[in-house]
C-alpha cells in the first residue's frame, strides 16, 4: 500500500519501537486514555485572542458539554461552525477535536460550537446523534445570547463525525428545523453496512483498518438496522433539500468509498457537492503535521467555510 513517505517511514519506525501491552478490550477507559494521548501529541495551539468557553447541556436525562470559541474581533451576527468530533463513536472528546477540527475557527474565521456526545458502546445509537441534535438546538435556541447567524451555519465532522453531521442534516431537514448552508465531511463513513469495496480492499497497512472500522459499526449500531438512513445516510431513498456538500476522503481509506458515493447520490438529487481524494493518504492523515498535504487539506477545508459564509461556494446558487 502507497503512503506519503514521512507517514510510511513514522509507521515503519513505530512498528519496530517496543510494543506497549494492548489494554484488555473491555477496558473502554483505558482503550481511550491512549488513543485520545496519542491524538493530542498533535494538539494544534490556538492565539490567545481565540475566546473559548465550555458549558453544559441537558439531553434526555443527563448532561453534555459543548465547547464554543469566539475569535477577538468577529462582530456578531456571526457565521458559524457546528463540529462534530471522530474517534469511531467509541473514543474522542473536546480537546481531541482541536486536533481535527484545526484552524478553523480563527481562519475561517467564525464562531464554533463542538459538542462531546457520549459514547457507544455505553451508548449506542441514537444516543451520539440525539446528543448532536439537541446541542444544536441549544445553539439555535440561544443564537442571539451566542451571537449565531443562524442563516450562516455550516456543519462539519470527521469520520464517525462525519457519519454524526450527515445524519444530523438529515434530522434537520426530517424535522424542519434550521439549515446549515454546507456539510463539510472530512474521510466519512457513511455506510455502516460496511458493503463499499474499499473496506476490504484499503487500509490493509497503516492506520485505520477495515477489520477496526467494521468493529466500531457495529458497537455503535448496537441492535438497531444499519441500512437506517440517520446510521447510513447513503441509504436515505431521498437526499433533496439537504445543503451543498464538500467531502474529502484518502485514497488508502477502508470508507473511501463511502464519501465518493455520497457525492455521487447528492448529484442525483440535486444537490451542490464537491468530493476530493487525497493520494497515497490513510484515514485522516493528514492531521499528523509530516506532508504537504498536511498544509494542504486544512487551507481546503477553510476556502470551503469561507465560501460558503461568504455565500460563494455555489456559483449556481448565490
Amino acid at each position: 500500500m502507497h503512503i506519503d513517505p514521512p507517514l510510511r517511514m513514522l509507521f515503519d519506525g513505530m512498528a519496530e519501537g517496543p510494543a506497549e501491552a494492548p489494554p484488555d478490550p473491555d477496558d473502554h477507559s483505558e482503550i481511550r486514555r491512549r488513543a485520545n494521548e496519542t491524538m493530542l501529541l498533535v494538539r494544534p495551539t490556538f492565539s490567545a485572542d481565540l475566546e473559548t468557553n465550555d458549558v453544559t447541556i441537558p439531553v434526555d436525562g443527563a448532561e453534555i458539554a459543548v465547547r464554543t470559541y469566539r475569535p477577538s474581533g468577529l462582530a456578531a451576527p456571526m457565521p458559524t461552525l457546528f463540529f462534530v468530533h471522530g474517534g469511531g463513536w467509541f473514543q474522542g472528546n473536546l480537546d481531541t477535536a482541536e486536533v481535527e477540527m484545526g484552524p478553523l475557527p480563527e481562519r475561517a474565521p467564525c464562531f464554533t460550537v463542538s459538542v462531546d456526545y457520549r459514547l457507544a458502546p455505553e451508548h449506542p445509537y441514537p444516543v451520539p446523534l440525539d446528543d448532536c441534535l439537541a446541542a444544536y438546538r441549544w445553539m439555535i435556541d440561544n443564537a442571539e445570547t451566542l451571537g449565531v447567524d443562524t442563516t450562516r451555519i455550516a456543519i462539519a465532522g470527521t469520520s464517525a463525525g462525519g457519519n454524526l453531521a450527515a445524519a444530523l442534516c438529515l434530522r434537520l431537514r426530517d424535522e424542519g428545523l434550521p439549515m446549515p448552508i454546507l456539510q463539510l465531511l472530512d474521510v466519512p463513513a457513511l455506510d455502516l453496512t460496511m458493503s463499499s469495496e474499499s473496506v476490504t480492499s484499503k487500509g490493509t497497512g497503516a492506520g485505520l483498518t477495515g477489520e477496526a472500522a467494521t468493529a466500531y459499526a457495529i458497537a455503535y449500531i448496537g441492535g438497531a438496522d444499519a441500512a437506517n438512513p440517520y446510521i447510513s445516510p447513503l441509504f436515505a431513498d431521498d437526499l433533496s433539500g439537504l445543503p451543498p456538500a464538500v467531502v474529502i476522503v484518502a485514497e488508502q481509506d477502508p470508507v473511501r468509498d463511502d464519501g465518493e458515493r455520497y457525492v455521487q447520490r447528492l448529484h442525483e438529487a440535486g444537490v451542490a457537492a464537491a468530493g476530493f481524494r487525497v493520494l497515497a493518504q490513510i484515514h485522516g492523515g493528514w492531521i499528523i503535521p509530516l506532508t504537504v498535504t498536511s498544509r494542504l487539506v486544512p487551507d481546503l477545508r477553510v476556502t470551503a467555510l469561507q465560501r460558503a459564509f461568504a455565500r460563494t461556494l455555489d456559483p449556481l446558487n448565490p
